[in-house]
């Protein structure tokens, strides 16, 4: 596996870590992990929170669901921290995954501070 072009030409992208499947990154200091499939390239920003309240979660989830443009945003939690997924084309330009990136991590600043104002932990070797 391996990112496409256009992503591995970004300067704030760096591949940490190959795994058979997702590649572990740096995005902006951002610990994410990224999966390439057929219909496109997911990647996985961790926002450095320990989720163990379910209320707060349904919230956010439908929160994105009543949001537009989070149309290929989701959230997963693998190991009680959550992640914001994006999915995002294969063909994408340079810029375009400049806005992408930017914008999935302008959500998981707001989830991050959504989270600790609602009680939740950072894990202490978060990246966030």
């Amino acid at each position: 596996m391996k990112l496409p072009d256009s992503l591995a030409a970004l300067e704030s992208v760096h591949v940490v870590k190959m795994r058979s499947d997702r590649l572990i990154l740096d995005v902006a200091e951002q610990r994410a992990w990224c999966s390439c499939f057929p219909q496109g390239v997911c990647i996985a920003m961790d926002t450095g929170l320990t989720v163990s309240d379910v209320d707060w979660l349904q919230r956010v989830c439908l929160w994105f669901a009543s949001v537009p443009t989070c149309v290929n945003d989701s959230l997963l939690v693998e190991s009680e921290r959550l992640f914001l997924l994006r999915l995002n084309r294969t063909t994408f330009s340079t810029q375009e995954w400049e806005a992408s990136l930017s914008k999935q991590q302008d959500i998981a600043d707001w989830l991050i501070r959504f989270g600790e104002k609602s009680g939740l932990l950072l894990h202490p070797h978060s990246g966030a």
